[in-house]
């Protein structure tokens, strides 16, 4: 009789939360995230490797995302940014270019150094929901259309940026 035994090697780096349920097929382009069926991680950046895993959704940093939307790279389905705790966020800029160029929903999350989840945007774009260990964070108490009961972060500065793009 033969007995095998499988061995798994522990997985290394943050899970991965799309703010989308079901998740889609996502491209992250930041290492240190956890790959599964769905999400592959693309450390490097956007490459060919990337770009034959035919995503439909991409995740990355503010900057990387700048640089797709100039080279004309077209998710289906969603762009995630990742904000790291102590940076500034996505400003309306950046929301409009994303807009502009992918035509599809973009969802801040605020990541730890180590890219541990914080707070996720929802479809309701109206703050961003903490995440488990985080709700001792300064955050808002009122109720989301979105019916989460997480505490939320507001986004003050969003309100000034818009007053400064209308006056």
């Amino acid at each position: 009789m033969i007995v095998r035994i499988r061995l798994r090697r522990r997985q290394d780096g943050a899970l991965f939360v799309h703010p989308m349920t079901p998740m889609p097929r996502t491209a992250i382009l930041v290492p240190g995230f956890r790959e599964s069926k769905l999400a592959r991680v693309f450390p490097a950046g956007w490459n060919e490797a990337a770009d034959r895993f035919q995503p439909t959704s991409i995740a990355a940093t503010p900057d990387q995302l700048r640089r797709l939307a100039r080279q004309g790279i077209q998710p289906q389905h969603s762009v995630v940014a990742f904000s790291y705790d102590g940076q500034e966020g996505l400003t309306v800029l950046d929301r409009e270019l994303f807009w502009k160029s992918f035509g599809v929903p973009v969802f801040e999350q605020l990541l730890t150094s180590g890219n541990e989840l914080i707070a996720s945007e929802c479809d309701a774009h109206d703050g961003l929901h903490l995440a488990g260990d985080f709700h001792d964070r300064k955050a808002g108490v009122s109720s989301c259309p979105c019916g989460n009961p997480a505490p939320r972060m507001a986004r003050p500065r969003r309100i000034e940026e818009l007053e400064k793009l209308l006056a």
